[in-house]
């Protein structure tokens, strides 16, 4: 008679405890095995971090062509389309459910605190900026030649008008793949300079009219927005909302199940994104002895916000070890240092927040969407820095008021930075022209830009998963009370506070059965 599959388990159990009381394998080893087991994903993923920096520098050494750095890049070009692929699914849903299972109360107080916190944070980076940019001078080293753009920046109270418009979308599948932008028909003319006293013809870019246009990028702030009011409408309909707010519960468990397979191609994407970097610098040695202040400026603001600023506000309201709590979202943080963007960890951060940090998806589905949008410290901190190191390279006057109009402008430009390829960086540009500063001296800006744009990433990502605890702290009674108020939908609320999504995708045991 063939033994049952619970006997085999037994069997194989008393066996493994035998064989462990003979050969009395050691405790420590088998702690270290687990510890291995339970971070493997984020070891994998440091060592594809490190074998990426090895292959950049390899190939920066034979002077690649674009051939050479596409194939080396190629794995990470896939490993962002798939993650792009889930981003705008998983906003979505996860918006919807988390608003659906609060009422409007409890919507509208995690919406101002999370607001709260980001507004504050951003605003922490531009006075941590522009003091750092004050005390260190960076500009008075770097002062150099530099040659003028060919395009025309956008102007302030443009920006500010698409942000509204993008706000509130006209048409929701549009936005998916593409947001309102403001552009402009120029015209060149040939004008006479005066420049060390000699006359010299110059091309000028006059602007003759403006157009409504879009860029090719999500519009993530009108989506949050859309998917917020159909959370409320369902969470007002009651039973009728019910079939819908159960449709988007199983799309969200479904993509998270899809997302804890696809995760673990991170290790490869790594390493693939970071060698086309290194692989692609060129003049290295010459950009940093240039501007080897004014990156260590940078850094120095970085390292504050990060080492300093959110490990004391973490602690102060949390009462916990702020470098634990860091430390769980090491695999989040690579993916942010790979991609150069936030968004692309949200899969991630709702994975680690909800699993190890048991932090409640009804904060996690509708904070993390929100703080990826309008979350900026970091580059609050590279925007006021670089204005006023501008502003020392050429030769202006850095006074109380012009260091304290940087500060004002840039708090509120960090929420309307246009979504286009190295967007910081524009919106500099932008500060500088509303300043009366010429926007040709930030042409140097680009050479590390590659470095500096990961760096206020991670920052800003530091900033974004520490709102998110800050939230469901300062929300925690609103949330316990709705806890003892949910009777209608028992089946789907079956640990007090919501299934946990990330158990779900991770538990092999629920996988299995």
């Amino acid at each position: 008679m063939c033994p049952t599959f619970n006997e085999l388990i037994n069997t194989f159990t008393a066996t493994h405890r035998l064989l462990s009381n003979n050969f009395n394998m050691p405790k420590g080893r088998e702690n270290c095995l687990e510890i291995v087991k339970a971070n493997l994903l984020v070891l994998l993923t440091l060592v594809g971090a490190a074998i990426g920096f090895i292959i950049g520098v390899i190939v920066r050494n034979t002077n690649p062509t674009d051939s050479t750095l596409m194939w080396v890049g190629i794995l990470g070009e896939v490993y962002l389309n798939m993650l792009k692929m889930m981003i705008v699914p998983l906003i979505v849903a996860s918006v919807i459910t988390g608003t659906a299972t609060l009422d409007p109360k409890s919507n509208g107080k995690i919406s101002l605190v999370c607001l709260g916190y980001i507004m504050s944070m951003n605003f922490l980076g531009c006075i941590v900026g522009s003091i750092l940019c004050i005390i260190v001078r960076p500009g008075e080293i770097a002062k150099t030649e530099v040659h003028a753009f060919n395009s025309v920046p956008l102007e302030t109270e443009d920006i500010f008008a698409d942000l509204l418009r993008n706000i509130f979308p006209g048409n929701l599948i549009a936005a998916t793949f593409r947001k309102t932008m403001t552009s402009y028909d120029t015209e060149q003319h040939r004008v006479n300079e005066t420049v060390n006293g000699t006359i010299v013809e110059v091309i000028k870019t006059v602007v003759t009219g403006k157009n409504l246009s879009s860029a090719n990028s999500t519009n993530i702030l009108g989506i949050l927005i859309a998917c917020a009011v159909f959370g409320i409408a369902t969470a007002s309909a009651k039973e009728i909302g019910q079939p819908f707010f159960k449709f988007f519960y199983s799309a969200t468990e479904i993509i998270l199940l899809i997302l804890g397979k696809l995760v673990w191609f991170t290790p490869f994407g790594v390493a693939s994104l970071i060698g086309k970097t290194i692989g692609g610098t060129k003049n290295l040695e010459d950009d940093f002895s240039r501007l080897g202040l004014y990156i260590a400026t940078q850094m120095i603001g970085y390292l504050l916000v990060v080492i300093a600023a959110v490990p004391i506000t973490y602690f102060t309201l949390m009462k916990m070890n702020p470098f634990k709590f860091l430390f769980t979202l090491v695999n989040a943080f690579v993916i942010v240092f790979a991609t150069s963007s936030t968004a692309m960890a949200i899969p991630e951060s709702i994975r680690q927040l909800e699993g190890p940090n048991k932090v409640d998806r009804r904060v996690t589905r509708f904070s993390i969407p929100l703080c990826a949008a309008i979350g900026r410290c970091g580059s609050c901190i590279y925007i006021s820095i670089s204005c006023l190191f501008v502003m020392q390279i050429t030769d202006q006057d850095v006074d109380a008021a012009s260091v304290i109009l940087v500060i004002i402008l840039t708090a509120f430009s960090s929420l309307a930075v246009p979504s286009v390829a190295g967007a910081s960086l524009i919106t500099v540009i932008i500060l500088l022209t509303a300043l009366n500063i010429p926007p040709e001296a930030a042409a140097l800006l680009f050479s590390f830009e590659w470095l500096l744009d990961r760096m206020r990433s991670c920052t800003n990502y530091s900033v974004q998963s520490t709102c998110v605890v800050v939230t469901q702290r300062l929300c925690l009674s609103s949330l316990i009370s709705e806890n003892k108020d949910e009777e209608d939908i028992p089946e789907i609320n079956e640990n007090g506070n919501g299934i946990q999504l990330a158990l779900v995708v991770d538990d092999d045991k629920h996988l299995q059965e």
